[in-house]
């Protein structure tokens, strides 16, 4: 058993540990005060799985009427750090707190912008420069993000409940059945991971597609098979790859495509099947039993049904396994850096 299989496994529990800290009245207290601030802006930034962690969040925001947007932390230190100004509440997110970007934006930084920090390490740049700190409360990985990524994505839903003036006991109960339901999931994950290795086999290459809320498992999806199996592995707006992409379809063609109930999902269930029929082949991961029919081109992951705004702790557990798997069969160390380390300096 890898040590990334390892780190999929312990996800469920180590988020229920996480979210013990978050039920204390420090840590609900600093959600009140957060909502209570003049907010012109909010954004959300950082890198790599740290950057799509709040894409969720973000779309609940907009919804909610609250102006916001997502940026790599490269992008903003670079070009964008003009839109930092008077009224807007920066989020920056980074497990290690030391990302070479984060931290060259905090030494940037007036000392009259308001920042909420995201990070595992307390100690860090980006924890001691927090006006508002929110620990992961997680066990680090060795190399390729797991536990981190999805302690992340629950800390910015509970900031964005907050920011709308939500109850976030509430938010934190929920997400407590959300973890539950999870480990309960993985208990078959060998099985399912079997099935859905040989189906995408010889796999070379990978397309991960979705819509709104499955956006940041397209993301953070893409880039743990580009990290894990080090092979190319493309994101992509499910609208978007049909002005084009589509014409990369053919046999040697594999895909991912997420197609959970929603507004989008006749649109996604029918582009899964005319990829299929284009003889591409596809993972179609739905919450939709009716869908469960497999071809020999199409081979549905059913998922249990659940709010969308909780799509991402679910949507990305099949990819990470078939991640792991497909490492495994090209003699791959999955979750170990070839090139990279798990804090990025340079930036």
């Amino acid at each position: 058993m890898s040590t990334y299989f390892e780190d999929i496994l312990s996800q469920p529990q180590e988020l229920q540990n996480f979210l013990c800290y978050y039920k204390t009245d420090e840590m609900l207290q600093r959600f009140r005060a957060l909502g209570k601030l003049p907010i012109k802006k909010v954004i959300f930034s950082g890198m790599g799985s740290s950057h799509y962690c709040a894409l969720t969040a973000s779309l609940l925001l907009k919804r909610g009427g609250i102006d916001n947007e997502v940026i790599s932390a490269g992008e903003l230190y670079y070009f964008q750090r003009c839109t930092i100004r008077e009224g807007v509440l920066l989020c920056l997110i980074s497990q290690s707190g030391e990302s070479g970007e984060i931290v060259k934006l905090i030494q940037e930084l007036p000392d009259n912008v308001t920042v909420v920090g995201i990070t595992n390490h307390p100690e860090s740049t980006l924890g001691k420069r927090s006006d508002y700190l929110f620990p992961l409360f997680v066990s680090d990985e060795a190399a390729v993000t797991t536990r981190t990524y999805l302690a992340s994505c629950g800390v910015t839903l509970l900031l964005a409940a907050a920011l709308q003036g939500q109850c976030v006991e509430k938010k934190v109960e929920e997400l407590q059945d959300i973890f539950t339901r999870m480990d309960a999931y993985l208990s078959t994950a060998p099985e399912l991971t079997a099935r859905w290795d040989e189906f995408m086999q010889p796999m070379g290459s990978v397309s991960v597609i979705g819509r709104g809320f499955s956006m940041p498992s397209v993301e953070a999806g893409a880039l743990f098979f580009r990290e894990t199996v080090r092979f190319p592995a493309l994101d992509f707006d499910g609208a978007e790859f049909r002005h084009g992409p589509m014409e990369m379809v053919d046999e040697n063609f594999y895909g991912v495509v997420f197609a959970p109930s929603g507004a989008a999902y006749e649109q996604s269930i029918k582009l899964a099947k005319d990829i299929a029929a284009k003889g591409g082949h596809v993972l179609m991961v739905t919450d939709r039993e009716e869908e469960s029919g497999a071809t020999e081109n199409l081979l549905p992951v059913i998922l249990p049904q659940i709010p969308e705004e909780y799509l991402m702790f679910f949507q990305i557990l099949p990819l990470q396994l078939l991640a792991n798997a497909a490492a495994a069969r090209r003699g791959i160390e999955a979750g170990q850096f070839r090139w990279g380390s798990k804090i990025t300096k340079e930036g």
